[in-house]
């Protein structure tokens, strides 16, 4: 064998080896929401879909139609399961779903924000809640006391039980106006709960449970607001018994056909590419993968040294500008102030840990944390304190800020980065 044809054999095995080192290698979780049917990772809804399906083999359907689209369709009536973080429904969507509920269908709506123009049909109000990876890893490495859910549906389908989660995947709750007609169904308790679970269910504790789940009449049908959809996922459904919690919600559907929209989830457009069908099946993944290497190999035998017109290459514009504005015109039409104050804030920290040793993420101790900083930028130690008390909420998500707020915040810790550099 020739010298070329060992180095062509050396460079297939090396590809083979890392090839079946990299498929053996431990997956990396990734703790972001995205409620798809083919996500395995932690807040994915892979295994809420296979469960549910086991369940119902012949009832259980996934779509992509908007409540506008499945109201023009005008099929029978049928369950409708939407599952999001922040369903920020608009006015077309809020009639849709009325019209549906009316014509017979039970709308069951899963999120922790539903838009003001479904609150002020409805009449209700939802706290503001922000999902935190971190906390919640660190609340579940602590063993801390989990929250309390208190199903008080119907008592002649399901007795009175208390569920536990972490804070963190019940944080929002409902709030009914006091002409609502909104029946609860699961209740969170408000404080430190009672020790004895049946001391919660009577009557002088009943003010300090808040709704996390109501039931609206409408028409033939039914609208049903549920605020854990966390809960839904796949580390919600694995999570303690949780999944008897999911099943009672979803009896509420009672029997009809059910469909789960994705046509509100961050993986809506993704999910519907041939490729991501193609990695969800074994034969079709390892099609795929000899494809590409096929194709390597191809390249590689034939990339031969070849007379070629040579290209004019123009030099490439400068975007930076243009692409700053377009940024900045998408966060001043959200108006989602505290978002850009963290993302500020990430690049804050990373500037005084590289230029003076200061980890500005561990709040254990602002005040000696403040003292260092003003000792090393020469700046006043109580706004240094002031400035990192004001930030610590709003980096936690605990608040929203407004834009005067943003304004100061950021110019605050510009000062502190200006005295910094170097």
């Amino acid at each position: 064998m020739s010298g070329k044809h060992w180095f062509v054999a050396g460079i297939v095995l090396f590809l083979v080896a890392m090839f079946v080192i990299e498929y053996h290698l431990p997956k990396k979780f990734v703790w972001t929401p995205t409620f798809s049917e083919y996500d395995k990772q932690p807040f994915g809804c892979a295994v809420f879909d296979d469960m549910v399906a086991t369940s119902l083999p012949q009832d259980y359907f996934i779509s992509y139609e908007s409540f506008y689209q499945m109201a023009e369709n005008g099929e029978d009536p049928q369950g409708i399961l939407a599952i999001a973080e922040n369903m920020n429904l608009t006015e077309t969507d809020v009639e849709s779903v009325l019209s549906l509920a009316g014509w017979g269908n039970v709308v069951m709506l899963v999120s922790n924000s539903f838009g003001k123009t479904l609150e002020d049909t409805l009449g209700f109000e939802s706290s503001y809640g922000y999902f935190n990876p971190a906390a919640l890893k660190r609340y579940a490495s602590s063993l801390l006391t989990r929250d309390s859910l208190y199903w008080v549906g119907d008592s002649s389908v399901y007795n009175k039980r208390i569920f536990r989660c972490y804070p963190q995947l019940c944080s929002v709750k409902l709030v009914p106006d006091s002409n609502s007609i909104g029946i609860p169904l699961v209740e969170k308790w408000a404080g430190v709960y009672p020790e004895k679970p049946v001391s919660a269910w009577s009557d002088s504790v009943k003010g300090k449970r808040v709704p996390v789940a109501l039931r609206y009449p409408v028409g033939e049908g039914e609208i049903i607001l549920v605020a854990t959809p966390l809960l839904f996922t796949n580390y919600g459904m694995l999570d303690a018994d949780n999944s008897d919690y999911l099943f009672r919600l979803l009896t509420y559907f009672r029997g009809l056909p059910v469909v789960r929209t994705e046509a509100f989830t961050s993986a809506a457009g993704m999910d519907q590419s041939p490729f991501r069908y193609f990695l969800s099946q074994t034969p079709l993944q390892w099609a795929l993968y000899l494809t590409i290497l096929a194709l390597v190999l191809f390249m590689f035998f034939t990339a031969r040294r070849r007379q070629r017109v040579i290209p004019v290459i123009r030099q490439p514009a400068n975007k930076n500008l243009e692409f700053t504005e377009l940024i900045g015109t998408l966060y001043y039409q959200k108006k989602n102030h505290a978002d850009l104050v963290r993302k500020k804030f990430t690049y804050f920290a990373e500037h005084l840990r590289r230029n003076l040793q200061v980890d500005v993420e561990d709040d254990s101790d602002d005040v000696a944390l403040s003292r260092r900083i003003a000792r090393k930028t020469g700046q006043d130690e109580a706004k240094v304190l002031e400035l990192l008390r004001l930030l610590r909420p709003v980096v936690s998500g605990e608040v929203r800020v407004s834009e005067l707020q943003m304004k100061r915040l950021i110019d605050g810790m510009n000062r502190l980065v200006s005295d910094t550099a170097y």
